[in-house]
């Protein structure tokens, strides 16, 4: 397998970001770390080793960029300089780190994000954020508001960053009409740890008053917040997409291929 380490400068940041890439084609997944986590831990965690026959076969493409939750989030400073600094870290991938993953990939196609807990907070924020650099998203018992870093604090650097304040004000038809085009795939256990279970779903309600096309895919009672389990759900859905023809390197996702593959997906 094709492996490579990456250091990208960030004026934005004021210190670089590290990333790893595996494989050498397909469909590009950018794979945001869990809550304070690193650019390594997807492998260290034995993801890349679940999921090396869709990367060595040229289906994917995987960047694991690094995070900074300390610096942001979790860091122990006022709710709005956690904001702030979030803020700082969107515009750096968007800006920064994006350029240099087109440099690897078929230019204008479609990024994937993913991540798993606070990973999946970003993967899914970015996507609904930013519909017209991300066709794709995975996101596996993900947390979708940020009201535990922030407690009852809010301006607009909070409210653009927590998809549960604003997803339901969310009526601009551009925004909209290119979410109704891309795939937003949301999984969550039912059993231990799955703490942000009724987040999921509120995520859900409130794509589907707005007629965006979406998977919320709630797994048994027996299933929990652990790695385990996100190896044998991330294959699941990698092997859905590979089936549906969605793992291709060289387009968007489009509304008619979106739609089929959220009516298909459990017969898939």
């Amino acid at each position: 397998m094709n492996r490579e380490y990456h250091v990208i400068p960030s004026q934005t940041l004021g210190h670089p970001l590290e990333m790893l890439i595996f494989g050498h084609s397909g469909k590009p997944v950018l794979v945001f770390p869990s809550s304070e986590g690193r650019f390594f831990d997807y492998e260290n965690f034995g993801m890349i080793g679940t999921i090396a026959p869709f990367i060595d076969s040229g289906k994917i493409q995987v960047f694991c960029i690094d995070g900074i939750d300390s610096e942001s989030w979790y860091a122990p400073v006022p709710p709005a300089d956690k904001a702030r600094r979030a803020n700082d870290y969107d515009y750096a991938i968007i800006h920064e780190v994006i350029p240099h993953i087109r440099q690897h990939t078929v230019p204008h196609a479609g990024i994937m994000t993913h991540g798993v807990s606070f990973g999946a907070y970003h993967a899914a924020n970015f996507y609904l954020r930013h519909p017209d650099v991300f066709d794709s998203c995975i996101a596996l018992s993900g947390n979708y508001s940020i009201a535990f870093a922030v407690g009852a604090f809010c301006n607009s650097d909070v409210y653009f960053n927590d998809p549960l304040m604003y997803l339901p004000n969310l009526h601009e038809d551009k925004i909209l009409s290119q979410l109704r085009e891309d795939l937003l795939l949301i999984c969550c256990g039912q059993g231990p740890w799955e703490d942000w279970l009724g987040e999921a779903r509120a995520v859900s309600h409130h794509l589907h008053t707005k007629n965006v096309p979406h998977v919320l895919d709630l797994w048994g009672y027996d299933v929990g917040h652990d790695w385990p389990w996100w190896k044998k759900q991330i294959l699941h859905f990698l092997g859905k997409l590979e089936r549906a023809g969605c793992l291709r390197s060289d387009h968007r996702f489009h509304r008619e291929q979106v739609e089929s593959f959220v009516r298909e997906f459990h017969h898939l």
